[in-house]
Parts: C-alpha cells; sequence; structure tokens
C-alpha cells in the first residue's frame, strides 16, 4: 500500500519553465528524502484560448501532461482560465481540472495533500482533499495573502479551506501574522515554517573568476539585483540610485520581465542584465557582486536575501515581509549586515547604499551568520508534522 505526499501548486519546474517555483522543489526533496515519504507533484497548468495563447501562455501551453523533474514523477492537469475575467473562479476549475490525477494517484493508498500559494492552488487543494477524505496541508508564500487576499470572496474562500488543515503555515512571521488575521484561527494554529538556503550552493567563491565567467567588469563595485524585472521588486530605485554612487558602481540584474528596457535606460549604460539564469549561474552572480539590493514593495520569504548572505554579500532592502527577520529587527547599527529602507523612498535607498559601500565588506563575518538559516530545522519540522497527519489519515 502506497503512502506519502502529493504536492499540489501552480509553483513548480518543468521542462519548459525550469526555474519556476524552484524554491517548492527544493523544499519538498528534502522532506520527502529526510521523511522516507513516497512523493509526487501535481502542478496544475491554466488553459487558455487558443486566440489568447501569447507570451507566456504560449509557455505554458507546452507543458507536457505528465514528465519526471529530477527523479520525480510531475502531474500537470490542464484546468479552464479566462486572464483577467476568471480569478474568483480559479480555484473551482483547478479543483475540477486536477480532481481525476489526484484520485488516481491517491487511490488505495495513504496520502497528504501538500498544497503552496493559497490561491488558487491552496483553496483547490483543499476542495479536492475534502472530497476525496485526504488530509491538507496549507502554505502561504506571500502575495497569496498580501495582494490576492484583499479581494474578500477570495480571503473568504482561503480562511474556509484553512479550518480543516492538518497544517496551515507561512515563511515568515509576517505572513504568519496576516494568515491568523485573515483567517480567524489562533496565532498558535499558523506555523513558521521559513524556507531554508543551500549552503552548499551559494557560498564565498572567487569573484574574479565569476565575473569573468559572467562577462561582468573585472574592476569596480558590482550591486547585484535578483529577481523579476517587474514594477513591485523596486529595481527602478536601485537604478537611479547608481547617479549618486561612485562612477564605478554598476548594477547586475539576473531576472527578465517587463522592466528590462527601462532598467537598463535608468541606469546610464552602468546596468548589466544577464536575463533569467538556472540555479549555478545565480551562484556565480552572488560570488561576482559586492552587494544585494533588494527595494521590493512586497516579500514573504524572499530566498535571494538568505542566498546573498550564504555567498557573504551584505544585504540593502525594503524593510517588508520577512526581510527584517532575516537580517534582525533592527540589523546590526554598524551595517556590517546590511541595512533596510522604507519601501519606495529613493532617498533613503540611496542613502543606505551610500553608507554600506563606504564600509570594506567581510564576506566571511556574513556567510557565518547565514549558517542558521540552512534546511535542517524547517525540514525536521515539516517532517514531524507530517507524519503526524499521515499516521491519522484513512488507507
Amino acid at each position: 500500500m502506497s503512502a506519502g505526499v502529493l504536492t499540489f501548486s501552480n509553483l513548480f519546474p518543468s521542462a519548459v519553465m525550469p526555474t519556476h517555483g524552484l524554491f517548492v522543489q527544493q523544499r519538498m526533496q528534502r522532506v520527502a528524502a529526510a521523511g522516507g515519504f513516497a512523493w509526487q507533484v501535481v502542478a496544475p497548468v491554466p488553459q487558455v484560448a487558443w486566440l489568447l495563447r501569447a507570451g507566456h501562455w504560449r509557455r505554458w501551453a507546452a507543458v507536457p501532461a505528465q514528465e519526471t523533474v529530477d527523479g520525480t514523477t510531475v502531474h500537470h492537469p490542464r484546468y479552464r482560465h479566462w486572464p483577467g475575467l476568471s480569478l474568483r473562479g480559479q480555484a473551482d476549475s483547478m479543483a475540477s481540472g486536477a480532481l481525476p490525477v489526484v484520485q488516481q494517484v491517491c487511490a488505495g493508498g495513504r496520502w497528504l495533500l501538500d498544497a503552496h500559494y493559497l490561491w488558487p492552488d491552496g483553496v483547490a487543494a483543499a476542495t479536492i482533499a475534502q472530497q476525496l477524505g485526504l488530509p491538507y496541508a496549507l502554505t502561504a508564500r506571500g502575495s497569496d495573502l498580501n495582494v490576492i487576499a484583499n479581494d474578500h470572496a477570495i480571503a473568504a474562500r482561503i480562511a474556509a479551506a484553512a479550518q480543516g488543515a492538518v497544517l496551515c503555515a507561512g515563511v515568515s512571521r509576517a505572513l504568519c501574522a496576516r494568515f491568523a488575521a485573515l483567517t480567524g484561527l489562533d496565532r498558535t494554529r499558523i506555523v513558521e515554517v521559513r524556507n531554508g538556503v543551500d549552503l552548499e550552493r551559494f557560498r564565498l567563491g572567487d569573484a574574479a573568476a565569476a565575473r569573468q565567467a559572467l562577462g561582468l567588469p573585472a574592476r569596480g563595485t558590482l550591486l547585484l539585483g535578483v529577481g523579476r524585472l517587474v514594477p513591485g521588486k523596486g529595481f527602478d530605485l536601485a537604478a537611479r540610485a547608481l547617479r549618486a554612487l561612485p562612477a564605478d558602481v554598476s548594477l547586475v540584474l539576473v531576472g527578465d520581465g517587463s522592466e528590462r528596457s527601462r532598467l537598463g535606460e535608468l541606469g546610464a549604460g552602468r546596468v548589466h542584465c544577464l536575463g533569467a539564469q538556472p540555479p549555478a549561474m545565480v551562484a556565480l552572480a552572488y560570488q561576482a557582486c559586492d552587494l544585494l539590493v533588494l527595494p521590493s514593495e512586497r516579500e514573504g520569504w524572499p530566498n535571494v536575501v538568505t542566498e546573498a548572505l550564504a555567498s557573504g554579500l551584505r544585504v540593502v532592502a525594503s524593510a517588508v515581509g520577512g526581510i527584517p527577520e532575516i537580517l534582525g529587527e533592527p540589523p546590526p547599527a554598524d551595517g556590517w549586515l546590511g541595512a533596510l529602507v522604507p519601501p519606495r523612498d529613493q532617498a533613503a535607498l540611496t542613502a543606505a547604499l551610500q553608507r554600506v559601500l563606504a564600509q570594506p565588506g567581510d564576506r566571511a563575518r556574513v556567510r557565518a551568520f547565514a549558517q542558521r538559516y540552512g534546511w535542517a530545522e524547517p525540514v525536521a519540522l515539516l517532517v514531524a508534522a507530517f507524519r503526524t497527519a499521515l499516521a491519522g489519515a484513512p488507507a
């Protein structure tokens, strides 16, 4: 008889989008291995009318119905979606499209449905689990609560789904507090399960060699931004800040998005856009650069911050989401770890960059601080919770 964990989330890598939802894969690979769980993944794919299949919708359409990703079976059931029109109905559509696959995987065994991102994924998973009599866990990750749940109808659906979950989790204290407030659950019912960082991949390295490998300037100071190049990430503030920084300071951006061209213009020749990169190349970018800048308007628990710290980089970032928890509340006053600034505050960001860059960095000291953010603690917590839930699950 099979027993295990079935991860349910659109946030998961595929052959078409190999870095999409990589953080969910990295977490659950470790949980499955540490707990000895059988593990499969259901990553639903939105199916839009063929007339709308442009840009990223065309990429979604190319995702296979089933594939093996790093040895794990990943199912991609389709569900009907109308971009911009069907947000409130998306969870029901996703549940309807994914139910047959979940039912087939879980037939005759003891399984737990492990959902990441509360809308539509978490609510869809709860709907399926309740129909099939399965235990289910919900993990909030950021904009699902901070943005989407501002819709009152969606918030009500999330609250109803949370009532029956064997585990409600958030990746930061701030997100857990928001989860409790939105659902009406006692704060003690919401478990903080932070993300971990791969301390083997993200580590100290040869900066000169990394710069050469990435085609970056051999000399000068390099600020680094990692993430989607969209307005909410605030990289426009970082590009504008270059005007007030020494002429040998440049901004390196790893990622892609609608703001890419504009950011290059704002930086007046001092912005290097590397585009989206696989994890190994992102690790090189941390080694090549001198400081991470993350002027986001909102975050959950941004992995880029702990990855940068593990690579020895100081961090200047907005005081949003879990970032203050990572750097300390408040961070060290002498700036050896970096600095926190209010979101969308150009003057504060520029001043913080000037202040931190005026001091020499100590990469070994920053790396030593980052050791606390390895995977051991969150993985052990999840293994224990999942074992308890599976022990009481119907066969």
